[in-house]
C-alpha cells in the first residue's frame, strides 16, 4: 500500500516536471512564430496576423500574462478576420465560446479550469458561422453546438449581429468589456 502511494506521488511529481517542460517548449515555439510573422502582420498580411494572434492566445483569466495575452491575441485575430481569413474567424469564435486553449497546454488548461474564462455566445456563434461560410472546415461543428446553447434572446442577438458580416464586434473590450 505504501509503495502504491509513493508511486502515485512520484508519478504526480514527474507529470508536473514534464508539464513545465512542455509549456516552456510551447512558449519558445510561440515566440519563434511571432518573430517570423510580426513584420508581415504589421504590414497587414492576414495569415501572419492570425499566426501572431494564435501564438499570443490566451492568458488565464484573460489578464496580461508574462507572455500570453488574450486582448492582444484578439486584436491580431480581429485584424485577420476582418480581411476574411476564416481560421481567424474560427479562433475568435472559439475564444468567445470559452474554449481558449488548443493542444497540450497542461498548465494553461489547468489554470483555465480553475479560473474559468469569459464568454459571449452570440458573438462566438457569429464568428464561427462566418468561418464556416468562409470555407473553414469545422469537424466539431462548434457553430451548431453554440447555437443550441443560445437562449431565444441570444439567438435574436446573434441573428442581428450576423447581418453585420465582417463588421461584427470583435475586439475584447467591445465584446467582453474593459473590466474583465
Amino acid at each position: 500500500m505504501l509503495f502504491k502511494i509513493l508511486l502515485c506521488i512520484f508519478s504526480a511529481v514527474l507529470a508536473g516536471c514534464a508539464g513545465v517542460g512542455v509549456e516552456g517548449a510551447n512558449i519558445a515555439k510561440d515566440k519563434v512564430t511571432i518573430s517570423k510573422n510580426i513584420d508581415p502582420a504589421k504590414r497587414g498580411d492576414a495569415k501572419a496576423q492570425f499566426k501572431v494572434g494564435e501564438a499570443l492566445c490566451c492568458s488565464p483569466r484573460e489578464e496580461t500574462g508574462r507572455f500570453y495575452n488574450t486582448r492582444t491575441s484578439i486584436a491580431w485575430l480581429c485584424a485577420s478576420a476582418r480581411q476574411g481569413y476564416a481560421p481567424a474567424m474560427h479562433k475568435i469564435g472559439k475564444i468567445y465560446s470559452g474554449d481558449v486553449v488548443d493542444g497540450v497546454r497542461l498548465f494553461r488548461r489547468a489554470a483555465m479550469g480553475i479560473a474559468g474564462s469569459s464568454e459571449n455566445l452570440p458573438v462566438a456563434y457569429v464568428w464561427l458561422r462566418q468561418a464556416v461560410d468562409g470555407g473553414f472546415k469545422d469537424e466539431d461543428d462548434l457553430a451548431t453546438k453554440v447555437w443550441r446553447d443560445l437562449t431565444a434572446p441570444q439567438r435574436q442577438t446573434a441573428t442581428h449581429l450576423y447581418q453585420s458580416g465582417l463588421k461584427t464586434k470583435c475586439l475584447w473590450d467591445d465584446v467582453i468589456g474593459k473590466g474583465q
